[in-house]
């Protein structure tokens, strides 16, 4: 009877620390924004164009596809580059959520090991750093839409939901994915292997409304379909389907869920797996 009865008062101990966790990581805004923020130009350190290189980057990548593929879509050379820069943009973003997340932990050892800051920390910095480059790249789209004089609606006040859901389920994903790597390495190479394949069966270099049958259909089994276009429908005058931000708003439960699940159980052995 004992036994039954402090299993579910560990798990809500668990539960609580990791929510605490969370809320705790998140008031010391200061700390992971300056260890992103650090990274980042780490990463441009010593180059000619520095951080701009997120923009030039991005910008060819969107130039070389409408270029080689605008011809074959019905909607016109000027809306499908906005189209593909909305969502690549999101895609890079979004994948980065759990490609980074799976290393959000394993990374930072030394720190985790030494420090007795909060995990969470290490969550909100490696959101951080992928959500920069994210607002930069729509700098592009925003000229994009701008220059072919595509109209703005009402419906682009959708996109701040929109992003909002993007964080919420960027700190579970970041944090459950980092998790499951720590324990289990091979979780990282899955998920390379998996956002390869994600970059051509995600409707970002060719449009979902003008496919039919089975791509259609697995487009809208492809849960980064719906992601994605909760947040670029509203930029290009519509605000998205309604199925859509049923399936965003259902796996943002699942994957917190997820999350609450696996630190209730993983949290406390963290140190010891990195």
């Amino acid at each position: 009877m004992s036994e039954t009865r402090t299993t579910p008062n560990w798990s809500a101990r668990e539960t609580y620390l990791f929510f605490n966790d969370v809320l705790t990581g998140f008031k010391q805004w200061e700390v992971w924004q300056s260890f992103a923020w650090d990274e980042t130009l780490s990463r441009y350190h010593r180059s000619m164009f520095g951080i701009a290189w997120i923009l030039l980057g991005f910008a060819f990548f969107v130039a070389g596809v409408s270029f080689f593929f605008g011809s074959f879509a019905r909607m016109g050379t000027g809306p499908f580059t906005v189209y593909v820069a909305l969502g690549y943009a999101t895609f890079q973003f979004l994948i980065a959520n759990v490609v980074d997340g799976c290393a959000v932990f394993t990374g930072s050892s030394s720190w985790i090991k030494s420090s007795t800051l909060p995990y969470s920390i290490y969550v909100y910095k490696s959101l951080f750093r992928s959500l920069f480059p994210f607002l930069m790249q729509l700098i592009i789209a925003a000229v994009g839409i701008a220059y072919w004089g595509l109209p703005i609606s009402w419906s682009a006040l959708f996109v701040v939901p929109a992003l909002f859901l993007f964080l919420i389920n960027g700190v579970a994903i970041q944090y459950l994915f980092g998790l499951l790597a720590a324990r289990f390495r091979d979780i990282s190479h899955l998920v390379n292997t998996v956002s390869r394949i994600l970059i051509f069966t995600t409707p970002i270099l060719w449009v979902r409304e003008e496919r039919e049958g089975v791509i259609r259909l697995a487009a809208d089994l492809n849960p980064m379909t719906h992601y994605i276009e909760i947040f670029r429908s509203p930029l290009m005058g519509t605000p998205g389907r309604a199925l859509s931000w049923y399936v965003v708003l259902g796996c943002t439960v699942l994957v917190w869920t997820l999350a609450i699940f696996a630190a209730s159980r993983m949290r406390k052995r963290l140190p010891f797996w990195i």
